[in-house]
């Protein structure tokens, strides 16, 4: 019986707390500007209570200090220098200006993957000094790079009349020496008996 009853109060207070917001919600609300009037010391006081608002006054002064400065002064400008004094010199004959360097060899974006589907070769590259990399298709650039042909296991690269193969599995730099077939000592066996007669 106190289940049941229990059950009937939160029903009915959850009933009751719909019912307010409801009522709330229904309600205008009044956003006018509050009537003030003169509180009981001569001050403004507004009406929802004995908040007092300073006179709209003058606030040059609260413009002229900067607020967020720890010295808080006025602004005064840097006093003007001398004018400045116009200076002749003679003109002076420069050498000519070396030839500028030869750009440095582009390198080829590195090669991190191939993917033929259908046909269809891409291959994952990533431009040096990237963290990304992204699938180009045959004849797409890249960092001035044109992807000319793509095989199993390279892509072809071209740039400015250079031909770049970038092979997806770069050769050993410190290959190891091939391994040597190990000869075996012949044991001392004698040789094989033949069936044939000796004469």
């Amino acid at each position: 019986m106190t289940r049941k009853f229990a059950g009937l109060a939160i029903a009915g207070l959850i009933a009751a707390l719909v019912l307010v917001n409801v009522a709330l919600y229904d309600t205008p609300v009044d956003i006018s500007q509050v009537a003030s009037g003169k509180g009981h010391d001569g001050g403004l006081a507004s009406a929802a209570g004995s908040l007092q608002f300073p006179e709209a006054g003058n606030f040059s002064e609260t413009f002229e200090r900067p607020l967020f400065t720890p010295t808080r002064r006025k602004f005064v400008a840097p006093p003007a220098g001398p004018p400045p004094v116009e200076v002749v010199a003679a003109a002076v004959e420069q050498p000519p200006a070396p030839p500028p360097p030869e750009a440095a060899p582009a390198i080829a974006p590195s090669l991190l993957g191939i993917s033929i589907h259908g046909g269809t070769a891409k291959a994952l590259l990533r431009v040096a000094g990237s963290e990304t990399a992204i699938w180009y298709g045959s004849g797409e650039t890249v960092d001035g790079w044109t992807v000319s042909a793509i095989d199993k296991d390279q892509a072809v690269l071209e740039r400015g009349g250079k031909v770049a193969r970038v092979p997806l599995y770069p050769p050993w730099k410190n290959a190891p020496p091939p391994p040597q077939k190990a000869r075996l000592p012949a044991p001392n066996v004698p040789p094989p008996a033949t069936n044939e007669p000796q004469l």
